[in-house]
């Protein structure tokens, strides 16, 4: 059984790698906006200066941008005004030392020279920071000549700053990043990353739209104002994350401009963003066609979620069933587009959802609709079928970019694929045993055993029938309704919701089931109740992480309590088998920390006094820890580290040696 340390990780990992990509967003553009406490707080700050910005640029466009060249320049002059005073800084430094030798010595003398060496010393910090190129495949212009022409013809008709690098990821997009050569200052290097699978799935045509939608945004005929702010707004979020990254002495001063500058440049720049992607749009119809950027539209948007249900979702589906992994993925999804059917139904489905979303004010890029009115395209483009896909462009060298990408996916996916399969092997086993007796002489535990695995390692089986089942034989457990609610939510059915209503009850299951509703609602277009679930789950989300952020740490002023009975008597007979038999132990106490966040899961404190004389307190403590299995929810302190807790432990605790 999970701790309850381990299940509030999930429910911080599940906020951290959730799908629902607007509040991916949302949190990656302001997240580090120090006045706000809340993530409510910082989406209503954010989403308060997206709306003040539309409304000046609606009104006032001159005021708008003058304010947001100011804003650029204050990021400019803070990086400059650190270069002057470190230039000034050194510079000065070594002046004294070569004309005045008195007033050096003064200086040595007065140790004001350690001063003016750790102020230099954080200057140079706070300006070497190095922002990591972007990652993936590298195309070399002799080895992938085809490309590179395409590239090169676009570039030259859109009067763009030279590309210096294609690179090849796995993605169904394409982006253009600039990173500066030189820390914050200096040249940058402009990298094209196009994703294998856009090729893949677009023509050629279509590709060349999107490639020069990106290369737009670097364009002569791009709007030079809205170009720069568009790079900026990369930079500056390139340059925040570095920081915090970073985390060292020198970065503490800088860092701590740029975690309040990033955020609010960057949503004072949404309005300008949108208008920048409008524009890109235009100029990549009039490079290619207004039909082929508009049938690129169609693609990536809805492209991504029809390939999720056809093709990833059952190939992730296979280890369950079977044992070796696929070692031909990209050549698999190679076929599936050549052979994908864009006129079924499920397409449809798909397209009609996109083009009814609406821009949210989180949104950079417009929603599909708006976009394609923007090009004042009403009918739907053709679909490009039949017409030669984009990846011809990497021949001759294609089967080697295959090879490459198919042994990357083996190299990250196979183990867990072979994991998987021997999980659901297991499963199989206990689940066919379970099925083979009576459902009324199982063990609560046993019939809780019986969905679970069902649903997640048999799924041609339905799991929501036993969870029901469950359910009626124990209706005081709230995470059934968290399960029955999920899956009747996946199904596009609502009654879900008032299953998730009954496992918003319980705690610890409110980030699940919040999100889960959240989604549903989302998918639906249904705003004011997605903005309600959003809500729930911001709140949740922050008490998760506060709960988790409570028991990652034990610190000197933290509160102990008594333990409880049934910790002393769970717990006592391992301390006993491992920790007395150690020859420094003298004493152990047990006690339990104080919590704000879910008293009701205890986090322990094992004391342990110590004999005898310590030449080295970080041994001993490691060898205390590697003498017994320490429960997640449990820290172990000693005499001799640890002296003010060890006193407060031994005083409040409770002595079981």
């Amino acid at each position: 059984m999970q701790s309850f340390k381990s299940v509030l990780e999930l429910a911080i990992n599940r906020k951290k790698h959730q799908q629902a990509q607007q509040f991916v967003r949302l949190n990656r553009d302001f997240a580090t906006l120090a006045p706000m406490k809340t993530t409510t707080e910082q989406r209503l700050y954010f989403e308060s200066l997206v709306a003040k910005a539309e409304h000046e640029l609606r009104l006032q466009p001159v005021a708008y941008k003058r304010r947001l060249q100011h804003l650029v320049y204050l990021g400019y002059a803070v990086i400059l005004g650190l270069l002057f005073s470190l230039v000034l800084l050194a510079g000065g430094t070594a002046w004294l030392a070569f004309t005045s030798s008195a007033l050096l010595l003064l200086l040595l003398k007065t140790k004001l020279i350690l001063v003016v060496c750790a102020l230099i010393w954080i200057l140079f910090r706070s300006l070497v920071i190095r922002i990591p190129s972007p990652k993936g495949y590298r195309l070399e212009r002799k080895q992938y000549p085809k490309i590179w022409e395409e590239v090169d013809q676009i570039s030259k008709t859109l009067n763009t700053p030279p590309i210096h690098q294609i690179l090849l990821n796995t993605e169904l997009n394409a982006a253009l990043v600039q990173t500066p050569r030189m820390g914050l200052i200096g040249p940058t290097q402009n990298t094209l990353i196009i994703g294998l699978e856009l090729l893949l799935a677009l023509s050629v045509q279509q590709a060349r739209s999107v490639l020069a939608h990106e290369l737009a945004h670097l364009s002569g005929n791009h709007s030079k104002f809205a170009g720069k702010i568009y790079r900026l707004r990369q930079s500056w979020t390139q340059i925040n994350q570095s920081f915090m990254q970073a985390n060292a002495l020198g970065t503490g001063l800088i860092s701590k401009f740029f975690n309040w500058y990033a955020p609010y440049f960057a949503g004072y720049s949404y309005v300008l963003a949108r208008a920048n992607e409008y524009e890109a749009d235009y100029i990549a119809s009039q490079l290619s066609s207004r039909e082929a950027a508009a049938s690129a539209l169609v693609s990536l948007n809805v492209l991504g979620e029809f390939t999720q249900q056809h093709f990833w979702k059952p190939l992730f589906e296979r280890p369950y069933t079977q044992a070796q992994a696929e070692s031909q993925i990209y050549s698999l999804l190679r076929q599936f587009y050549q052979q994908a059917n864009l006129n079924n139904e499920d397409f449809k489905r798909y397209l009609r959802a996109a083009l009814s979303r609406k821009t949210d004010s989180s949104d950079t890029h417009p929603a599909l609709m708006e976009r394609l009115k923007a090009l004042k395209f009403n009918n739907l483009p053709a679909n490009y079928v039949h017409e030669a896909k984009a990846i011809t462009w990497l021949e001759p060298e294609l089967e080697q970019v295959l090879k490459h990408f198919n042994r990357e996916w083996i190299e990250t996916h196979g183990a867990q694929w072979d994991e998987l399969h021997e999980r659901s092997k297991l499963a199989r086993e206990t689940v066919n045993q379970l099925r083979m007796r009576l459902y009324e002489d199982l063990t609560p535990k046993e019939r809780w055993q019986l969905a679970e695995l069902t649903a997640k390692y048999l799924p041609e089986k339905d799991a929501l029938p036993l969870y029901q089942k469950y359910a009626e034989y124990h209706p005081e457990d709230t995470e059934a309704d968290l399960a029955i609610g999920q899956l009747l939510l996946e199904r596009d059915d609502p009654q879900g919701i008032s299953y998730l209503e009954e496992a918003m009850l319980q705690p610890k299951l409110q980030p699940a089931a919040a999100e889960a509703a959240w989604r549903f609602y989302t998918k639906q277009n249904d705003l004011e109740q997605s903005r309600r679930w959003l809500l729930h789950l911001e709140a949740a989300t922050d008490m998760m992480a506060a709960a988790h952020q409570e028991r990652a740490h034990l610190h000197p002023n933290d509160v102990l309590i008594d333990p409880s009975i049934h910790a002393i008597t769970s717990l006592k007979p391992m301390l006993l088998d491992s920790l007395a038999k150690q020859k420094k132990v003298k004493a152990i106490w047990l006690a339990q920390k104080e919590l704000e966040h879910f008293p009701n899961y205890p986090v322990y404190v094992i004391a342990v006094q110590v004999r005898g004389w310590i030449f080295n307190q970080d041994k001993l403590q490691e060898h205390l820890l590697s003498s017994l299995e320490l429960p997640s929810d449990a820290f172990l302190i000693n005499s001799a580290a640890h002296k003010k807790l060890f006193k407060q432990a031994s005083t409040v605790g409770q002595r079981i040696y």
